[in-house]
């Protein structure tokens, strides 16, 4: 089974957060009808917790193939950290495996590879 990670990340951070993952990465501006497989979503927050537009545009075309996403943001926002999160979470019923500052702290990192470990082995 394959399983891509899609990223939209405007400094880069997001993306060196997948790229810790072991999963083809993604841009979000890059992706194509022809992803085949569940998708993981790496995402940000922006304007103290909106969803970015090219996210939005992004599930509103795939969500039906997104398992999980986790968010970027900075912990000085408060209550609005990650909130684009739980935002897609309640849209779209996609669960919110984590919220992440920079390009992850190992914790965060150790969580999201865990729990893409355990989605690919229920998979086989």
């Amino acid at each position: 089974m394959s399983l891509t990670i899609v990223v939209d990340s405007m400094t880069g951070q997001g993306k060196r957060f997948a790229e810790k993952m072991g999963f083809p990465v993604v841009m979000i501006q890059d992706v194509t009808d022809t992803i085949q497989g569940p998708i993981f979503l790496i995402t940000r927050s922006y304007n103290f917790g909106q969803i970015p537009d090219l996210t939005k545009a992004f599930l509103e075309n795939h969500h039906e193939k997104v398992v999980g996403v986790a968010v970027g943001g900075n912990r000085t926002w408060g209550q609005h950290f990650g909130a684009a999160g739980d935002k897609i979470h309640t849209q779209y019923q996609i669960p919110l495996v984590q919220k992440f500052e920079g390009v992850g702290f190992p914790n965060e990192v150790k969580n999201v590879q865990q729990w893409l470990k355990a989605f690919v082995e229920k998979q086989l």
